[in-house]
This record gives C-alpha cells, structure tokens and sequence, in this order.
C-alpha cells in the first residue's frame, strides 16, 4: 500500500530552455510529491484501516485473509480491496512503558507543536534552564573558527508520568 500511495504521487515536471523563454530544449523528469502530502495520505490509510483474520490452509500451506467474525465498534465488516490498508493483531499502545516501547514518560516535546499527541493526553512539565552555546562564531585566518559563548535561558517540555 506505501508503494503504491508513493507511485500515484510522482509527476512529471519540465523545464524550457532557450533565449528569451524560447523552448528550444524541453528538458523532463519524474518527481515525487512533497514528503508530508505522501505522508498525510498513509495517516488517513492508517486511520481507516481495517482488521482482518488470517486462515491457513493446512494442506497446500497458502494463506487467506477474511474479515472478522464479530464486528469490531469503528471498523467495517467489508472485504478489503487491495488499496487498503490492513491488519491482523491490535498495535500497543505506545503511550505506557512495555515490552514494546519505553513509552512516553519523560519524553521530550515541543509545547505547541506535538506535546499534546505524544504525550498521549497526560499533559507535559515544563522546566526553565539556562545553557551556554557558541555564538556569533567567525572563521579566523587561517584555519580556525572563533566563537563567543552566550548564555541563555530556555524552556523544556517533558510529557508527565
């Protein structure tokens, strides 16, 4: 399905070249789309993915899948079509520590762009520090690079326990 959702994504893209906008020489290439259109379109995939089970046929080996048995609240009962996305077991949930992931205790966030996702709802500490950096660095003949160390306070956000 990711290939798939890539390939529909690439375009041809052309230039001209020639004097004054002239297109004497055309010159093309495959591109694909931007990362996060691509992106987007695997989160809805994801999103609207749909749980099957898995049979083996015991005496040629070859495997099948068919929709579940009793229907799952929020998932369709329907046959997948090959452009779907599906899956057989429920994923863990990321957001507590197991067996699988460290989860998200602790984890470093950025307040207005993804503590409230990552943190999975549990909210995030902030904590005021003050570091010291290089600053206005300059290259000095010949061959060394000067810099100023400026101190700043700064803000961490950490998702809560």
């Amino acid at each position: 399905v990711c290939l798939q959702v890539i390939k529909a994504g690439v375009e041809t893209t052309c230039k001209c070249h020639g004097v004054s906008g002239s297109c004497t020489v055309r010159t093309c290439w495959r591109q694909l789309s931007p990362f996060h259109e691509i992106g987007k379109q695997l989160k809805q995939k994801y999103e609207t993915s749909l749980k099957v089970g898995s049979t083996t046929n015991e005496a040629t080996g070859e495997g099948d899948i068919s929709p579940p048995k009793k229907s799952i609240p929020g998932h369709s009962d329907q046959i997948p079509r090959t452009t779907d996305l599906v899956y057989i077991d429920d994923s863990p949930s990321f957001c507590l520590m197991s067996r699988y992931s460290p989860g998200t205790s602790g984890r470093k966030c950025y307040k207005d762009k993804n503590c409230d996702s990552i943190c999975c709802g549990r909210g995030h500490n902030t904590q005021s520090r003050v570091v010291t950096r290089p600053c206005q660095c300059q290259v000095r003949w010949c061959c060394y690079v000067e810099c100023k160390q400026c101190t700043q306070r700064e803000e961490v956000y950490t998702c809560k326990d």
